[in-house]
């Protein structure tokens, strides 16, 4: 994995940021003007950072990935047991 290094402590991935970049441009003139209007929409309204960390996390490309966020938050354990807990007793 190549990093981009823009600080001491500020790296990037390399590969992530030639995507972005690409789809970014689309709409902005540089990905200086992209970054500045993200941490202006994130100061106006800070509960975005919840919305953007759920769309980064979602997968995609996988029937898995189209079921995101549509099941519900149950884990798997939790659901064999009141599977049990129904058809046991």
């Amino acid at each position: 994995m190549d990093v981009l290094k823009v600080r001491k402590n500020f790296l990037l991935d390399k590969e992530l940021v030639d995507k972005a970049q690409i789809i970014l441009l689309r709409k902005h003139k540089s990905l200086t003007e992209a970054v500045t209007t993200y941490l202006r929409a994130v100061v106006k309204d800070p509960n975005i950072l919840e919305t953007i960390e759920k769309t980064s996390k979602k997968r995609t490309g996988s029937f898995i990935g189209m079921l995101d966020g549509q099941i519900g938050t149950q884990n798997a354990k939790s659901i064999r047991k009141e599977y049990h807990q129904k058809y046991e007793s």
